[in-house]
């Protein structure tokens, strides 16, 4: 194998100094055949724009990405092309809202040299000392819109799971101890964060993840309720304040969106009522359900700021206006 260090390069020496070496936590997002609803693009777009970022490191796409399985977007203004969009890979020195920083790794999942790409992953996050790593990933699923995202969490050290940290307490009788008699093995199509997450647990760093369930009708449009799932969990696991209220309207607007879609296909409509009577049934009567793992409900303050934000609209004023008599 060649030395997986070729992969990348540091953008800036004082980018590098800027990074502290205790206590960090590696977030990565890099969706590829699976991606449903465009929940970890969203996901990792929404906090481009949210968040304060330095790039760190880049990473030579040229030997990973197979470009004639997925074509780069040109644009072409009718007389010539104006760009054609190269997809990056990139490591980010990333600030939640306190101002605490911790590393994002996003763009496209390596089509190939996968193995290589781990060990460099494992390289860098031996470098920066990281304490953490929390994967994304979007799956679809026979579920329907209207309940709760449900969430699959998986790690390569089964304590993770248990942590209240994490939110990630198994539902009962899902979860048997490593070499339990009765353990339940699937064999399934493997992802990149897949390997990465096997690798780190073999060169001892624990790493875990989640992946959002996605209506299985929706898995080909932008889901936004997906996005703001997986970063719930990942503000809860990595123990970062992550801006979730906008993330939060824009699911309020794509849900109304499409209750009015709805509104005008029965057959769909048909679909989600079935999906909404076994997705019950399967909550109240069977404790094995996959779907247990955990739920995603909002928190106590974005409730509130929605709230805030509903009385503004009523009233016509600001949530800071002073209230009126």
């Amino acid at each position: 194998m060649r030395d997986p260090r070729d992969l990348y390069r540091f953008e800036s020496t004082e980018v590098l100094e800027a990074v502290p070496r205790t206590g960090l936590t590696l977030v990565h997002a890099l969706p590829g055949m699976v991606d449903a609803g465009n929940a970890c693009r969203i996901a990792s777009t929404y906090l481009r724009d949210e968040l304060r970022h330095l790039r760190l490191v880049s990473f030579e796409t040229d030997e990973l990405v197979d470009y004639r399985g997925a074509r780069p977007h040109a644009t072409f203004d009718g007389t010539s092309f104006t760009e054609v969009e190269i997809p990056e890979l990139t490591l980010s020195l990333m600030y939640d809202e306190r101002d605490r920083p911790f590393l994002f790794l996003d763009g496209p999942e390596p089509d190939l040299q996968w193995r290589r790409l781990a060990e460099a992953l494992i390289d860098l996050v031996e470098y920066f000392e990281v304490e953490r790593i929390v994967g994304i990933q979007a799956v679809p699923m026979a579920v329907p819109h209207t309940r709760p995202i449900g969430l699959f969490a998986h790690a390569n050290d089964p304590s993770l799971l248990g942590s209240p940290r994490t939110g990630a307490t198994p539902a009962p009788g899902t979860e048997p101890s490593p070499g339990e008699e009765g353990t339940a093995e699937m064999v399934i199509p493997a992802a990149f964060s897949t390997l990465l997450e096997h690798r780190l647990g073999r060169a001892g760093h624990p790493a875990m993840g989640y992946a959002a369930q996605v209506p299985h009708y929706l898995a080909r449009t932008d889901f936004p309720a997906g996005a703001l799932a997986l970063l719930r969990r990942v503000s809860e696991a990595a123990e970062l304040d992550l801006p979730l209220v906008h993330l939060g309207d824009l699911t309020d607007a794509a849900t109304v969106a499409l209750q009015g879609t709805l509104a005008q296909n029965g057959e769909v409509r048909q679909i989600v009522g079935a999906l909404e009577e076994q997705y019950d049934a399967m909550g109240e009567g069977e404790e094995s359900s996959p779907l247990a793992t955990h739920m995603d409900l909002p928190t106590a303050e974005e409730i509130g700021e929605h709230f805030e934000r509903f009385l503004a609209d009523h009233d016509g004023g600001s949530p800071d206006d002073p209230p009126t008599l």
